[in-house]
């Protein structure tokens, strides 16, 4: 079995984290996009924030999206 990590955030916390990775101007913007289908992503629709080759990327709650996403 293959051990993973899962880290969880309180939404109170969101612009902290989004600030800490570098997303905070593009979110607040309307600028951040769902990686796998382009959405504006917004407080009501975030779905993860997840790590892919170096880069930190964000994908919307859309059950669809987050099925590709967890496949990284």
């Amino acid at each position: 079995m293959s051990k993973k990590e899962l880290f969880a955030f309180h939404e109170q916390n969101l612009e902290e984290i989004l600030k800490n990775l570098d997303l905070l101007e593009d979110f607040k913007n309307r600028k951040l996009k769902c990686s796998i289908c382009g959405k504006i992503i917004t407080k009501g629709n975030l779905g993860c924030i997840y790590p892919e080759k170096g880069k930190i990327k964000v994908c919307c709650a859309d059950l669809k999206c987050l099925a590709v996403v967890k496949h990284f």
